[in-house]
């Protein structure tokens, strides 16, 4: 039988007894098959709720629930080049949840978060930076002012080049 919520198995159960529908018109409404609401109906008959109370529960719980997926979820809008021990400490030290790298990046692929190459974004493209510097420095005459060229200085050695982004957006 297909996972449907039990809210929904109540109300397939209301629609049949207290608005007298057919089985054809609610499973159009609930979106699943004749069969599906047919067996709905006779679980209610059988144990008077809309679940079998004997079943097994199906496979295991996952070790990652949805607020989990959402706290990492948003670790990666944050900061696209966190590494995946990162995000294990920070699930172990905000919702105690102790899970491998392997599970955390499954959890990104499910996330549909694939590892990139790190798109360089020009910090003088910042406009926030940019009007903070006028308002700091607007009072010195241009005449006073000497740039320097640092194509030749390379302070990129410590930063990551590999992060992670949505599909189809670029890592910045």
């Amino acid at each position: 039988m297909p996972q449907i919520s039990e809210d929904l198995r109540q109300r397939v159960v209301s629609w049949y007894y207290d608005h007298e529908k057919g089985a054809e018109e609610i499973s159009e409404l609930a979106g699943c098959s004749e069969r599906t609401v047919y067996n709905i109906l006779q679980l209610h008959c059988e144990f008077g709720q809309v679940t079998n109370p004997y079943a097994r529960p199906r496979g295991r719980p996952r070790t990652l629930d949805t607020n989990a997926m959402n706290y990492i979820s948003s670790l990666m809008d944050a900061n696209p080049v966190i590494y995946l021990d990162e995000i294990q400490d920070k699930l172990l030290e905000i919702h105690n949840i102790e899970v491998s790298t392997s599970t955390i990046y499954h959890a990104l692929m499910w996330l549909a978060i694939s590892h990139k190459q790190v798109a360089a974004s020009a910090i003088e493209c910042n406009e926030l930076l940019h009007a903070t510097w006028i308002a700091a420095n607007g009072d010195i005459p241009k005449e006073y002012i000497v740039w320097i060229d640092e194509a030749g200085v390379d302070d990129h050695t410590n930063q990551c080049d590999v992060g992670w982004a949505r599909v189809g957006q670029a890592c910045v």
